[in-house]
């Protein structure tokens, strides 16, 4: 469920970057919102309160062509090196000055808010729930090169349970594109179950963790949700405390979806050695806290680099104790 979000300086002015890895080009036609510096996280929040969307009831919303962009950012290296504690991302002395591969999504999301928060957006931004992520690095991010960030909505459908919608991120450095993210976020348009994903069907997850090759066991403590939201400034009251999230319909506070999947990219980085790479995500079920959770995972096909055998990379569900209910799956694959 993301967060409520910021807004800053912003004109129409579109910004063409034609880079090489580009899938889908940014739309010259969209209303585009150009930031001279991050967006401010406090005023986002005040913001998403009243945001309660322009058409929220419709079968079929219409979702405006709209685009948001900032220009040479430099990476504050001190909240680089928090975030990358607290995901328990571990370095190498020639990998010191290398972004954790999940941070991007930290520096883009104030512009995914400004997004959900326009006048024209159609839904209202506290009913809303990430349930998918996808994110492709082309090569490992320096942390003191100057990036230009590029967030724009994306398909939208209409789904059994409510609306499902896209939000594309892109991080660059001049002319060359070094990540890219799909966000899929849902809203509910039915009374029950408030605030919860659509339901997948993920079979026997009992019988399916059993088949992977290798396991570990994290123990998540109560504060996790106000640790990570120290450092990536989403501080969503269903990740903080037991009390206030209740008042959004959830029995205890849950872990954020994108700290499960940083602390499973911080895990499977330590045997792939491969730097581009696509790392796919499902969220299915909410991680409460404090909990015990199990990430089990088996290799994909080897294939050799500089001599030895590698991973071409890993599946991998985080499931709870049991292994009777799956939290989020997905894959790590090389380009």
């Amino acid at each position: 469920m993301p967060m409520p979000g910021v807004t800053g300086p912003a004109d129409n002015r579109a910004d063409n970057n034609d880079n090489r890895h580009r899938r889908e080009p940014f739309m010259n036609s969209a209303t585009t919102l150009t930031f001279s510096t991050p967006p401010p996280v406090l005023s986002q929040y005040l913001r998403a309160v009243f945001a309660r969307g322009k058409n929220s009831a419709a079968a079929h919303p219409a979702f405006p062509a709209l685009q948001a962009g900032l220009n040479n950012v430099t990476v504050n290296t001190a909240k680089a090196e928090r975030y990358a504690r607290v995901c328990e991302f571990t370095q190498t002395e020639n990998e010191a000055d290398i972004l954790p591969c999940t941070y991007p999504h930290i520096l883009s999301f104030p512009l995914q808010m400004e997004l959900m928060l326009h006048k024209d957006f159609p839904l209202p931004l506290l009913g809303l729930v990430h349930i998918r992520n996808s994110m492709t690095q082309y090569r490992p991010i320096r942390l003191r090169e100057p990036l230009n960030i590029r967030c724009r909505l994306g398909r939208s459908q209409r789904t059994e349970k409510g609306i499902e919608f896209d939000i594309c991120s892109e991080v660059s450095s001049g002319d060359e594109m070094l990540w890219q993210s799909v966000s899929t976020y849902f809203f509910r348009q039915r009374r029950a179950a408030q605030n919860r994903p659509p339901k997948t069907d993920a079979g026997d997850d009992r019988r399916a963790a059993a088949r992977f090759d290798y396991s570990e066991c994290w123990q998540l403590a109560s504060d996790l949700g106000r640790r990570y939201a120290r450092v990536s400034a989403d501080s969503n009251p269903i990740h903080l405390f037991a009390f206030s999230a209740r008042l959004f319909g959830f029995k205890r506070h849950i872990a954020h979806g994108m700290w499960s999947k940083a602390r499973i990219a911080a895990s499977l980085s330590k045997a792939f050695s491969h730097k581009a790479f696509c790392l796919t995500t499902e969220f299915r079920a909410p991680v409460f806290l404090p909990s015990q959770v199990t990430l089990n995972y088996s290799r994909l096909s080897a294939t050799a680099v500089n001599g030895t055998q590698a991973a071409r990379g890993f599946r991998f569900e985080l499931t709870n104790k049991r292994g009777d209910k799956t939290h989020v799956a997905g894959e790590l694959r090389a380009l």
